[in-house]
């Protein structure tokens, strides 16, 4: 396994700045989910035509791969509206262009937007999307999109419905371990065997219920109660070879610890846990 951290973490960083702490601290990759200010991969700075071979030659020389886009795209309205259909099967093909340019194999796509599961969302409005989003892209790269285990799909059997619904090899499970468990009361082990097939990209958070608000609140990993070193274990006994990729929300959570605190504290968590598991 390898081991990544997500750019939310480090919402007023720059580009340069990520590397180079990735770098530092012995990290394999960095999930890009915006960049300062910009939020759309394809239009961040170091991605742009102008920037592209100066950024393939630093990042070459790093050694740090970039394993996933994380879009903001979410699916669960389409086909109410055709303009805003039109304009989420343009961003989802410039996602595709970025990531062929760059060398990057997956790109994540929400059919819930909603963290917690809230309302109806239709199955087969988000089985067309991204049908669609396959379709226009084909011809621009091979990227494999990715449906998360976010909202209504954290229910792990209907994320699989409906990636085996779909049934194209370029769409694929990126399992975020703690929405299931945390709001479905999955165990580890059961959301495993009901997406396996289709993982190719994991997300590690971790957190506790307040006993007052029943709110969610986020703790660095291992000091809450999400089962993070049973979910590693579970990988690492059927092989898993992708990126655990530390996704630290603070972009949307002003109020949690600083990425440096964080990020040094993830890596040291995971390599001893993977050294354990060895």
């Amino acid at each position: 396994m390898k081991i990544a951290f997500s750019t939310l973490g480090c919402p007023d960083w720059s580009f340069s700045e990520i590397f180079a702490t990735a770098k530092d601290l012995g990290y394999d990759g960095v999930e890009i989910r915006g960049v300062k200010k910009e939020l759309f991969a394809p239009d961040i700075p170091e991605f742009t035509p102008q920037k592209k071979d100066e950024t393939l030659v630093s990042l070459s020389r790093l050694g740090i791969s970039i394993p996933c886009l994380t879009s903001g795209i979410c699916v669960r309205e389409y086909g109410s509206d055709s303009a805003a259909d039109d304009k989420m099967r343009s961003d989802a093909a410039m996602y595709v262009k970025t990531a062929g340019e760059f060398g990057i194999k997956y790109i994540r796509i929400l059919g819930d937007k909603d963290v917690m599961p809230q309302g109806e969302v239709d199955d087969k409005k988000v089985a067309a999307a991204l049908k669609d989003f396959i379709a226009c892209s084909k011809d621009i790269g091979d990227a494999v999109f990715l449906l998360e285990t976010n909202g209504v799909y954290g229910d792990t059997k209907r994320l699989a419905n409906v990636l085996e619904s779909v049934g194209d090899p370029r769409l694929a499970a990126l399992w975020d371990i703690h929405h299931p468990f945390r709001f479905f009361g999955e165990k580890i082990e059961d959301s495993y065997k009901n997406i396996a097939p289709y993982i190719r990209h994991v997300h590690v958070k971790d957190s506790v219920v307040l006993d007052d608000t029943r709110a969610v609140r986020y703790k660095m990993t291992g000091k809450g109660d999400i089962p993070v070193e049973e979910a590693v274990e579970v990988l690492r006994r059927n092989a898993y070879d992708g990126y655990i990729s530390l996704e630290w929300v603070k972009r949307w959570c002003a109020d949690l610890e600083a990425p440096g605190i964080v990020f040094v504290q993830y890596i040291n968590y995971m390599r001893r846990l993977l050294r354990k598991n060895a």
